[in-house]
């Protein structure tokens, strides 16, 4: 997995290309807890890239919900592929992480204070 970043409005995103799964979980989770141990409130992870999720791909994505709602923070998904969304929806993982289909629905939040 290739994880590129950017910020949006004072929120860290995170590109993620290739598969999330039990091989690339340790650097996924290294990097959340790096930018949680930062000082960070907010993640956006974009999963446009993202070409497959099992569930331990998904069991990271929860942790990741919730390191950062101990500490009010939030992190939301964006752009998730037709299969990754599936797989999400199949775990009701909405009603956990925001999921958003497009760059402009998340464009307008900002880092919580």
């Amino acid at each position: 997995m290739v994880i590129k970043e950017k910020s949006v409005n004072g929120m860290h995103v995170l590109s993620l290309t290739g598969k999330l799964d039990t091989f690339s979980r340790n650097s996924f989770r290294d990097r959340i807890e790096s930018h949680k141990k930062n000082g960070t409130k907010g993640l956006i992870l974009d999963l446009q890239g993202v070409t497959f999720i099992d569930s331990v791909g998904i069991g990271t994505l929860v942790l990741a919900a919730k390191m950062f709602k101990g500490i009010k923070g939030k992190v939301i998904l964006v752009n998730p592929q037709d299969i990754v969304k599936i797989a999400l929806n199949a775990m009701n993982l909405s009603s956990i992480l925001p999921i958003f289909d497009t760059d402009p629905e998340y464009a307008t939040f900002t880092q919580p204070t």
